[in-house]
């Protein structure tokens, strides 16, 4: 994440702000249309992030529409396609679907262009962007914010890429998939939950900069607490986690989301 501010994935925000269902669907649908050639880029190359500006104009962009004035906004929106777009000399197996009148399709699902989908699938395109800015964000933070880590230093730096992996599922740190029920750092179960809390514990331990006492605590003590505790613990890691990124980026954090609504545990 190169530039401090910006944002890997789409701000799942932009997709609420719209009044009307019609530009809810517009943003939705360039999104979606987008979504399989931006995940390749992501993989392939490094500090691909964008500022909220242009993730918004990108979005609420009419990509049928033929461009025919020299405008400002004009020269705005081809400078985010520019940003955004695949180049064909880098990948020329890859066809920009932005124009596409094709139907949108969602976990193998076809589903009609110009309207919103189903709640159900707007939540779970949600979700999946909070889940994917998280693991991109927490990533991004650890690098910055651990003491003593070369990142010219190949060995240590996988070595951290595995501490931060133990925080999620696994594999879904490496592929995001909709989960059957809410798991990891959203785990309902609080029981559940707390494992992935203490990973990320471990994570921020090695992190610079004065922290709360507790940090000084060993991972056995920490699984020891009782409930009580370890749900102050909880917040307390949370509360953290969320001011370092402020600190080091200058906005808030993107946390991981339940997908599914259950009393917790």
């Amino acid at each position: 994440m190169q530039h401090y501010g910006h944002y890997t994935f789409p701000d799942p925000g932009l997709f609420i702000t719209p009044a009307t269902d019609e530009n809810k669907a517009q943003n939705v649908e360039s999104w979606l249309r987008l979504r399989e050639i931006w995940f390749l880029r992501v993989a392939n190359e490094l500090s691909l992030a964008l500022s909220n500006q242009h993730w918004w104009t990108f979005l609420s962009m009419d990509h049928n529409a033929q461009e025919q004035r020299d405008t400002k906004a004009a020269r705005r929106r081809r400078e985010v396609l520019d940003l955004i777009m695949p180049k064909s000399n880098v990948y020329p197996e890859l066809k920009a679907r932005g124009t596409s009148k094709d139907p949108l399709f969602w976990e193998g699902k076809e589903y009609p262009s110009g309207e919103l989908p189903p709640e159900d699938v707007v939540r779970q395109i949600l979700w999946e962007l909070y889940e994917l800015n998280f693991i991109h964000e927490l990533s991004a933070l650890d690098r910055r914010a651990c003491a003593d880590l070369d990142i010219m230093d190949t060995t240590k730096v996988l070595e951290r890429q595995l501490s931060v992996s133990a925080c999620f599922c696994p594999s879904s740190f490496q592929h995001v998939t909709i989960p059957s029920e809410n798991a990891g750092l959203a785990a309902d179960n609080f029981g559940q939950r707390y494992h992935f809390i203490v990973a990320l514990f471990l994570v921020m331990k090695s992190w610079k900069g004065k922290k709360p006492v507790i940090f000084g605590a060993s991972e056995d003590a920490v699984c020891q607490f009782s409930l009580e505790a370890a749900k102050g613990f909880e917040k307390l890691i949370t509360k953290y986690y969320c001011q370092q990124f402020f600190n080091y980026f200058g906005r808030a954090a993107q946390i991981p989301h339940r997908l599914f609504v259950v009393h917790d545990k």
